[in-house]
């Protein structure tokens, strides 16, 4: 039996049972931290693709699109410059050559001139050579370039707001802004609304605020006429020269590193509704209507004849709006030959660690291949020593075509430490390896441990026992990892969600069936596993008041223990002390709302003898179910005849078994939300009851809206006014009368006033 003191004492280190591991991979976000993920020293002729941000070979030099195509589109991040989408999703595209502006039309599958709009020259409503045009805050901006303005138009209507252009101070020496006329020539938005536009005769970007305002220049840019602004309010521009140049600005104008592809930008930019390619060609077919025969409303016929195993391809627009009639060609996409891939040194923290294996986890597909090569070493390596090893690397391993997209390898490198990873890839030219992630197992834990002491006690032979019990040792670890697993799938928490493609029944759900739950697919995912976690602690109140109450506290997540994380320390974890007690957790100050209103409690009937006619008193008896009364004028059709005639026990027969429920009213938008919440009450509610939802706005309506307990409260009315210097203007402070004319109360209700007819209550 241990005593007390030996529970201080230092766990006896063992060796471990299962090998750990370095996981290496894409993660969803930026360049930034998809290259941390993968950790990578050295990329050669290796980009990493999105979504999933895996390794592959490089597209070719034919496939690459440019950031400096003349559309405007950076190689297909952003629209073209010409074209605006609009915020219900409608597209407009603006042909330059004849200043008319256009709207596609889904139906004709094509562009349609906006009528009354533009024209050649310079009155005000007219454009000459304009180039970029954007959509924001209901207005459409034109670059008017030749008449050295932008052009803002109301988008519903196209009515001219006006014009905007730097100030006559930006030409003003001795130190002007501005040294030729300015230029307007494309533009971008921000997330405030603010407007960049590029002046190429200036070499500079203005930027205007969101009302017009002229703030400020970035100039000494060169000739810039392209601009797009990506998700995190960086600007990117195009500096036409021998090469062009993309550069990546800030809010103030300083230049910051970018990527040199469109292909590594693209997580920084929102996904577009229709693609275009690098000849300028925007391919809107899958915008187009369809009708119920299967073809496009009012398409025009083909006017050429495609081979059989090709159609004309619709919805295929040029720069200016005019529909193109070709055969369709799948794309044509090409890769690099052969690609590198250096990792980081990869930190075993053991001396002279054995490391086990590689596991690749993607898709190679035939003709294609990756190589593993492995460096151990004791010490860290600079990065140009481990460029530098040679013919030092070893493993030397080659992936081929896997049927389950997995493949691994043993690592044939010594002990070490420190371990750099090398992969080469290499293909055909028409298809490249795709690398989801790639696992490196250590150290190596060998069944050898098991047998006589002989089998290790030369070095080669004991490597060549290691390698081949790795055979077995695979297999039985696979089945061990399964069993290690396998208390998860009894865990609500832990349990997988995922339904199952075939059987189309999740773990979840299979988990609430053992103890006859069953869960509501209107649901979260996190309340089902909250709900079946808990179940058990409701099973004895299901039927009940209390029980339904937990039931909405739950679904509403208004539990008190979830609202009051706030208040409670999070500090970090510690040993409790062994001298003294830890300080009691304070209180919450949070009650959960009682949710529900039985109608038996509306006591407001009014009892002969002891009640008072006025507004909370309320005839009971004909009042509540139409009793038959007899010489009193009783008509057919409205009154009823019921036996036994007991009017005293009306109020409570006739509300007793109703009830209603208080909820916040977001939870009547969502569909899904009200649907759950109609299951849940259907569910849970006392057996021959009814309930109903009164869903709670936020706003104060006596009599109709607010009850005082559930969804109000009576506060007095703050008296005095306000102290200059002393009170903060706010919900606690109110702008009261003069001295002079202060009095009593203007309103008396009950005399002449009426709420919700004379007066409201503001």
């Amino acid at each position: 039996m241990s005593t007390p003191q030996q529970s201080f004492l230092p766990v006896i280190p063992q060796p471990p049972h299962d090998p750990t591991s370095w996981l290496l991979g894409g993660r969803t976000g930026s360049i930034a931290q998809a290259r941390a993920g993968w950790r990578a020293a050295k990329l050669d002729q290796i980009q990493i693709l999105p979504p999933r941000e895996s390794l592959t070979l490089a597209l070719g030099p034919e496939s690459t699109r440019s950031p400096f195509e003349p559309n405007g589109s950076f190689g297909g991040l952003t629209l073209p410059a010409n074209v605006a989408l609009g915020p219900d999703g409608s597209i407009y595209l603006l042909d330059p050559e004849k200043a008319q502006l256009k709207r596609f039309d889904p139906c004709r599958c094509t562009f349609e001139p906006v009528p009354c709009f533009g024209g050649a020259g310079s009155g005000p409503r007219e454009l000459s050579k304009p180039n970029g045009i954007g959509i924001c805050s209901g207005n459409l901006f034109v670059c008017d370039t030749e008449n050295h303005r932008v052009s803002v138009f109301a988008l519903h209507g196209f009515t001219l707001r006006g014009f905007w252009q730097p100030p006559a101070s930006a030409y003003q020496l001795p130190n002007p802004i501005l040294t030729s006329p300015w230029t307007p020539f494309d533009l971008a938005f921000d997330r405030y609304g603010r407007v960049y536009v590029t002046d190429p005769p200036n070499g500079s970007v203005h930027r205007f605020s969101a009302s017009g305002q002229w703030q400020t220049s970035f100039g000494g840019l060169g000739v810039v006429r392209w601009i797009t602004i990506d998700c995190h309010d960086d600007i990117f521009v195009v500096v036409e020269g021998f090469p062009s140049e993309l550069r990546r600005l800030n809010q103030d104008g300083s230049t910051i590193p970018v990527a040199s592809t469109p292909e590594e930008l693209t997580p920084w930019f929102p996904p577009l509704p229709f693609s275009a390619d690098a000849e300028g060609l925007m391919h809107l077919g899958p915008l187009c209507v369809i009708d119920e025969t299967g073809n496009r409303c009012d398409e025009p016929p083909p006017q050429i004849k495609c081979p059989p195993n090709q159609a004309v391809e619709p919805g295929l627009v040029d720069p200016a709006g005019n529909l193109v009639v070709r055969c369709a060609t799948p794309p044509s996409v090409s890769y690099v030959s052969g690609g590198s891939y250096f990792s980081e040194a990869l930190d075993s923290e053991l001396y002279r660690c054995q490391w086990h294996r590689v596991i690749l986890r993607g898709e190679i597909p035939p003709g294609t291949g990756v190589t593993v090569f492995t460096y151990t070493a004791e010490a860290i390596l600079t990065s140009d020593q481990v460029l530098g090893l040679g013919d030092e690397w070893e493993t030397n391993q080659t992936a081929g075509e896997t049927p389950d997209d997995e493949w691994d390898c043993l690592v044939r490198s010594g002990g070490g430490r420190f371990l750099w990873l090398r992969l080469e890839f290499f293909g055909n030219g028409k298809a490249t390896p795709r690398i989801d992630s790639v696992e490196i197992e250590f150290p190596r834990i060998s069944l050898r441990r098991y047998l006589p002491a002989v089998f290790g006690e030369e070095p080669t032979s004991a490597d060549f026992t290691d390698r081949f019990l790795s055979l077995f040792d695979t297999t039985l670890r696979s089945v061990e990892a399964n069993l290690d697993q396998q208390a998860r799938f009894y865990d609500p928490l832990s349990t997988p969600a995922e339904r199952d493609p075939r059987t189309g029944i999740d773990f979840l759900t299979w988990l609430g069936t053992w103890i006859g739950v069953s869960l509501d697919r209107h649901w979260e995912e996190a309340k089902r596993r909250k709900f079946l976690k808990q179940a058990s602690s409701l099973f004895d109140l299901r039927g009940t008041l209390e029980g339904l109450r937990r039931e909405l506290l739950l679904f509403l997540d208004m539990e008190k223990s979830q609202c009051c994380c706030g208040n409670q320390h999070r500090g970090t974890c510690r040993p409790k002390p062994a001298n003294c007690e830890e300080p009691a957790p304070e209180p919450c100050a949070f009650e959960p709302p009682p949710l529900i209103l039985e109608h038996f409690k509306l006591r407001r009937w009014l009892w002969l003898g002891a009640g008072r006619i006025g507004d909370q008193a309320v005839l009971w008896g004909k009042r509540i179910v139409n009793r038959t009364q007899l010489n009193s004028g009783t008509k057919l059709g409205r009154a009823q005849l019921l036996m036994p005639a007991d009017p005293f026990l009306d109020p409570f027969t006739y509300y007793a078994h109703k009830f209603t429920v208080f909820v916040p009213s977001c939870y009547r938008q969502s569909e899904s939300h009200r649907k759950a919440l109609e299951n849940l009450l259907r569910d849970g509610r006392p057996a021959s009851t009814l309930a109903q939802i009164e869903y709670v706005e936020p706003r104060f309506r006596v009599g109709f809206q607010s009850m005082i307990g559930f969804d109000s409260v009576v506060g007095r009315y703050p008296s005095g006014g306000v102290t200059l210097d002393q009170t903060p203007l706010g919900r606690a402070s109110v702008l009261g009368a003069p001295p002079h004319k202060q009095g009593g109360p203007s309103m008396e209700v009950g005399n002449q006033s009426r709420i919700g007819v004379t007066t409201r209550l503001g």
